[in-house]
């Protein structure tokens, strides 16, 4: 681990550690308020304590798609997962303020699991399948109640970076709730840290695809969407690795 990487991961939680008085502000408010009052402070909070943690680690974000994801309503986005640095990279460019499933993991880090708490997050135990069914329950009632949720369908990071096996935990969401899917394209952020270990700059390229109405399916609909979406997500992911390769060949001849 290098210099670069101590003193991002020293800023990461000394950051959390200082944002303590406006936790507890938070915390206060999410007793008093319902979530669609108290929502707007706490995305604020959080969005100012990931923009500088960003703009130190040297990443910038590349954002196509934006304007498919429809507004108004909620939407369970499902983007590839291959890093810590895609929840930043859904927190800072969705065009509304989704809450995360998330591995209970995350939940034992001091005053990390304080603010998930406070954005709603949904823990889950995936190895304790009665745990794991009400975690989908209280996302599922969180979408009811009109959020918009992030579910990485890979269930955990890709160690290679290739797209893993997609489960079904989105599609019993979507066909509990009705709401729409959009597919998310993630590029990059696997080389911004779990590639070397080290905190690295550069681009990241957040693609929202088409939103997918999920009203009407059937239950043999929803069984075979998740390698819809897999499938979804690679062809984009082809799709754009051969335009790179044309630009880089159109410089290389002139």
């Amino acid at each position: 681990m290098n210099l670069h990487t101590i003193k991002w991961f020293a800023k990461f939680f000394t950051s959390l550690v200082e944002r303590n008085g406006r936790l507890k502000e938070v915390q206060q408010m999410k007793r008093n308020m319902s979530w669609h009052e108290y929502r707007p402070t706490v995305d604020k909070e959080i969005k100012d304590w990931l923009r500088p943690l960003i703009d130190m680690a040297g990443v910038d974000f590349v954002v196509s798609g934006q304007e498919k994801v429809p507004r108004g309503v909620p939407v369970i986005y499902t983007p590839n997962h291959a890093s810590a640095f895609d929840i930043p990279a859904i927190v800072l460019t969705a065009p509304d303020s989704p809450i995360f499933m998330a591995k209970k993991e995350l939940g034992q880090i001091p005053f990390l699991k304080s603010w998930m708490d406070a954005v709603d997050c949904v823990f889950v135990d995936r190895a304790n399948k009665q745990s794991a069914h009400s975690s989908l329950q209280n996302a599922i009632d969180a979408v009811r109640d009109g959020r918009s949720l992030v579910i990485f369908p890979e269930g955990t990071r890709s160690k290679d970076g290739e797209l893993g096996q997609f489960r079904g935990g989105a599609m019993k969401i979507a066909m509990e709730t009705g709401a729409t899917i959009v597919p998310v394209l993630l590029e990059g952020t696997r080389a911004r840290l779990e590639e070397t270990g080290n905190v690295t700059a550069g681009t990241v390229y957040v693609t929202y695809l088409d939103p997918i109405e999920t009203t009407g399916l059937t239950k043999d609909d929803f069984f075979a969407m998740p390698q819809q979406l897999r499938a979804l997500l690679q062809n984009e992911r082809d799709k754009q690795k051969a335009v790179l390769s044309r630009e880089i060949k159109a410089d290389i001849v002139e």
